[in-house]
């Protein structure tokens, strides 16, 4: 679980079964996710990241959906809708101008390690999805078969 301080009173973000019940969450982390997949090396991730037009609002998605558990309609009720955690994001960002972490970028980078963290890809079914992926063979229909001749 991440603890945030935001205006003197702590935030816990989790992303568990309340976030993963978050479909615009899972859809947008799930497109995020593939995007990443089929960068290859650290150059070609932060590319992709980067040259994604939607950081702002896959961030306050993501960040939406990690306070649910605790700070949602079954938790302390604080955050009950999107617009409860934009109000919280932008004190957020407010009291971060100076450390470099008040932006989107800064913010999904620390939300998506939470997310390893926590178990989300597991939760959502995304690692199950990439391993099957990568376990689907290549066709080998365009190789020669083998006969008695190559065989020898």
């Amino acid at each position: 679980m991440l603890v945030l301080n935001i205006g003197n009173k702590e935030y816990k973000i989790e992303f568990t079964i309340e976030a993963s019940l978050c479909n615009e969450c899972t859809e947008k982390v799930t497109n995020l996710m593939m995007n990443i997949a089929e960068a290859s090396g650290k150059k070609a991730v932060r590319e992709v990241v980067s040259s994604m037009t939607d950081v702002p609002q896959t961030t306050m998605t993501m960040f939406y959906a990690g306070l649910l558990e605790y700070h949602g309609e079954d938790g302390d009720g604080t955050i009950i809708t999107k617009d409860d955690a934009k109000k919280l994001l932008k004190k957020y960002f407010a009291e971060h101008k100076e450390d470099g972490a008040g932006n989107f970028y800064s913010l999904m980078e620390l939300l998506i390690e939470q997310m390893g963290n926590d178990g989300f890809f597991k939760q959502i079914g995304l690692e199950q999805m990439f391993a099957q992926a990568k376990e689907v063979k290549t066709p080998q229909d365009h190789k020669k078969k083998a006969t008695k001749a190559t065989e020898k």
